[in-house]
């Protein structure tokens, strides 16, 4: 096997040229393979193919919109050289903190002594991960959403899907100002505690 085609390959979510990380689920997986110094190339997804490119890796949906209909996000880990999916093509894994585990694992049967996680800790950090994530899906994701950096040759196509999946009539409705926007940031720092 070559040593490209073994390299984890790191699915990221496409930002405004010049494409840059900026989206915090995928950040926290990148923290992740950069502090087990694992190999990895990334693949810039555009908003718009997120959904196709799960898809076709056969990588399920690992949130839910508010109707209960799957939500696709990033990041996605694909390690050729590890395990089997479906199309025998090594190992894929949707979620920040799933691929976090696997390359604790990982780390852990090579050897490493700096392992992401503390001995006997790895449920409390998974209550912990959900916590935070739920804080940030109820109050982040409001006071980000309209500001996230798009592609502006694909952004009004990004709009318009994102409005309908979160059930909003238009993209400016996501826009929240002055007092407003003070208020939900109060609760969000409360949430965080």
């Amino acid at each position: 096997m070559h040593a490209q085609q073994s390299t984890i390959i790191f699915y990221d979510i496409a930002s405004v040229p010049p494409i840059r990380p900026f989206a915090p689920n995928p950040w926290k997986a990148r923290y992740a393979l950069n502090f087990t110094n694992t190999p990895y190339s990334t693949t810039w997804v555009p908003l718009a193919d997120i959904a196709k490119q799960r898809t076709t890796l056969g990588v399920p949906a690992c949130r839910k919109n508010a109707d209960g209909s799957d939500y696709f996000t990033l990041p996605i880990l694909r390690d050729p050289a590890s395990g089997h999916d479906e199309g025998n093509n090594g190992t894929s894994i949707g979620d920040s903190f799933d691929i976090a585990v696997y390359l604790h694992e990982k780390q852990a049967h090579l050897g490493n002594h700096h392992p992401l996680f503390p001995p006997n800790t790895l449920a409390l950090h998974r209550a912990f991960n959900a916590h935070v994530d739920a804080i940030f899906t109820n109050h982040g994701t409001s006071l980000a959403g309209y500001y996230m950096p798009l592609d502006p040759a694909i952004a009004e196509e990004t709009r318009a899907r994102i409005a309908g999946q979160i059930r909003v009539a238009e993209w400016e409705f996501l826009e929240i100002r002055d007092e407003k926007r003070k208020g939900k940031l109060e609760k969000f720092e409360a949430a965080l505690g």
